[in-house]
C-alpha cells in the first residue's frame, strides 16, 4: 500500500468515493473542487465507475482532474476507478487505464445469486498479484448481501471476508451513505485500514453525508 497514500487517510481531511457527470453523477468534477476548497478539505480521491467498455473518455477526466487542480493547487487529488467485481475474481475493468490510476475500489452491485461463488471469487480478487502495487479499498462491503436481504444471516462470511481483504492489504471503506458493513465488522478493523467514504453523486448527496457523519 502506498505509504503516502496511508498518510493522508490518517492526517488529512479528504473526500473519498465520489461520482461525476461522467458517469452517473449530477455534479462536475470542477464542483468537487469548490466545495472541497470552501470547506477546507485537502484531498480528493476522485474513484469514478469504470467497466471493461468505457461509454465515455477517462483520458478527458484525467485532464479535468488536472486542469481544476491547477485553479486549485493546494488539493491533492488520487485519481482512482470504481471497478465491479465478476465471477471467478475476474476486475470490470479497462486495460488501458489501469497505469493512469491510483487508487482502485473493488464492488459488488450485482452478482450470481451463488453465495459461494460470491465468497470465492472476492478472495481470489483480494489475493490477484495483478493489483497488489496499487492502492485497494473494497467499497460498500456487504451491499449485496443486503440487496438479498440476507446480510444479518451471513456476518460471519462477511467478517471473514473482511480479514481476507485485510491480509491481503486491502482497505476496507466505511460507507457513510449506507452504514457498510455494519457496526460489529467495521469495530473488528484497525483505524488505519479503515477509509471513511461518502458513495456521493452530487456536493447535495456529499452535504447530506457529510451532516449525517457529524451528527
Amino acid at each position: 500500500m502506498s505509504e503516502e497514500f496511508r498518510k493522508v487517510i490518517k492526517n488529512e481531511s479528504y473526500i473519498f468515493h465520489i461520482h461525476t457527470n461522467y458517469t452517473d453523477g449530477l455534479s462536475k468534477v470542477n464542483d468537487y473542487f469548490e466545495y472541497a476548497s470552501k470547506n477546507n478539505i485537502n484531498v480528493i480521491i476522485f474513484t469514478e465507475h469504470v467497466r471493461k467498455k468505457l461509454n465515455y473518455n477517462f483520458d478527458s477526466f484525467i485532464e479535468d482532474i488536472r486542469h481544476n487542480n491547477r485553479k486549485f493547487p493546494k488539493i491533492k487529488t488520487f485519481i482512482g476507478c470504481e471497478a465491479k467485481l465478476l465471477p471467478g475474481g475476474i476486475l470490470d475493468i479497462p486495460m488501458n487505464i489501469i497505469y493512469k490510476i491510483h487508487v482502485i475500489c473493488f464492488a459488488c452491485h450485482s452478482f450470481l445469486q451463488d453465495l459461494e461463488l460470491y465468497s470465492l471469487s472476492f478472495m481470489k480478487l483480494f489475493a490477484n498479484d495483478e493489483w497488489k502495487d496499487y492502492v485497494r479499498v473494497w467499497v460498500h462491503p456487504g451491499r449485496f448481501l443486503k440487496k438479498l436481504n440476507i446480510l444479518n444471516e451471513n456476518l460471519k462470511t462477511l467478517q471473514e471476508l473482511v480479514n481476507i481483504a485485510l491480509s491481503n492489504d486491502v482497505l476496507i471503506e466505511k460507507n457513510l451513505k449506507e452504514d457498510l458493513p455494519p457496526l460489529e465488522i467495521i469495530e473488528s478493523v484497525p483505524f488505519d485500514r479503515v477509509i471513511l467514504g461518502y458513495d456521493a453523486h452530487s456536493i447535495d448527496e456529499l452535504k447530506i453525508t457529510m451532516k449525517t457523519r457529524f451528527k
